[in-house]
């Protein structure tokens, strides 16, 4: 599973091998004296997935092999809670009622065709991995298509075995652990109805690890209140890198703002140049912009909606532009990337965080 679609995959272990880590900034400059305080940021936040302008999906190449289109209309919603918890993980919970639809293509198998996701249960999740669990969700879904309706119910209980069930039309459920779960894609062995759930859960991991990749952005968006556009090094290899790859990328955060201050409406373009993350051993390059600023401030300084989306008749949200990501290989120092691991994200979503 991890060869052909580790980006995707790894919703069920809680650590996704080619999440961004989350971006920092330079350390920021003390403003004035007279300057007004930063606002109150909430330790919870409701958010909200949905499509962006032009009903633009976002499309995810999984090493050239096959593609997954997700369509998404506002749809997926929940809240996340950014103050440490139990075991140390930051929730995020999907409410019961959320949906998005999928389609897969270029498998010449019949595995190709579209899919609808539904949250029968909210579905909660950490981002990052509960190292006690096999799994860092758990909650229930199903997967629908004109023909047949598969129930997951993701387990992480102690009373129970850590992994999942999985039923075929209401027939008697079959148990699986994550790791078996997780390669079902993969297996040739596997039924199809089998292999859908499994890219359906891995679709879905996708998104909020997408999401919380913005989350990763925005405390440095204030920090582009200058003319320049924030220059930083990525993570250096520790041993020769892949062919055509320099031995330590960039990336670059610009806003394209007309004023010195941040305020609504601004777009930022975030560039990755060979940018490796050690801690996932995912290389990244190219770049995502992101449209329409949201943000409102009440008045006690409260910070009550932030993020990316259509606000004030204007559309917005993360665009990709050919985002690709690659797993990398090493030994005896020799850094390599096998092209299956390599995808390839375009199109994008709107995502808006606000105050419960």
């Amino acid at each position: 599973m991890r060869r052909y679609f580790f980006i995707l995959a790894f919703l069920l272990t809680g650590c996704s091998s080619g999440d961004v880590d989350e971006f920092v900034a330079p350390d920021p400059v003390d403003p004035p004296p007279t300057a007004n305080p930063p606002p109150t940021i909430l330790p919870i936040y409701n958010f909200e997935i949905g499509g962006v302008q032009g009903g633009t999906d976002m499309t995810v190449d999984v090493g050239g092999q096959f593609q997954v289109r997700i369509h998404l209309r506002d749809t997926l919603r929940g809240s996340v809670d950014f103050e440490p918890v139990v075991h140390g993980f930051q929730d995020v919970i999907t409410d019961a009622g959320s949906t998005m639809m999928v389609t897969v293509t270029g498998t010449n198998t019949d595995l190709d065709g579209t899919f609808t996701v539904n949250l029968t249960t909210d579905v909660r999740g950490a981002k990052e991995a509960l190292t006690i669990m096999g799994g860092a969700y758990h909650g229930a879904f199903e997967v629908v298509t004109l023909t047949e309706t598969v129930t997951v119910n993701m387990i992480t209980s102690d009373l129970f075995p850590y992994g999942v069930e999985m039923s075929l039309n209401g027939a008697a459920p079959t148990f699986f652990d994550w790791a078996e779960y997780d390669s079902l894609l993969t297996d040739p062995q596997a039924e199809t109805w089998q292999r859908r759930a499994s890219v359906a859960a891995a679709t879905f991991g996708h998104v909020i690890d997408r999401m919380f990749e913005i989350v990763g952005l925005l405390d440095s968006l204030e920090q582009t209140e200058s003319a320049d556009p924030i220059v930083s090094a990525c993570d250096e290899f520790q041993g020769t890198p892949p062919a055509g790859v320099l031995l330590q990328g960039e990336h670059v955060l610009t806003r394209l703002g007309s004023g010195e201050d941040l305020s609504p409406g601004d777009v930022f373009d975030w560039t990755l140049t060979n940018c490796w993350f050690a801690d996932s051993n995912s290389l990244i390059d190219n770049s995502m912009r992101m449209q329409n600023y949201v943000e409102v401030i009440d008045s006690s300084n409260t910070l009550t909606r932030i993020g990316f989306g259509a606000n004030d008749n204007m559309s917005g949200g993360v665009l990709y532009f050919d985002w690709r990501v690659a797993e990398t290989l090493e030994s005896q120092g020799v850094y390599t990337i096998d092209p299956a691991s390599l995808i390839e994200v375009n199109g994008g979503f709107s995502v808006l965080f606000t105050q419960p």
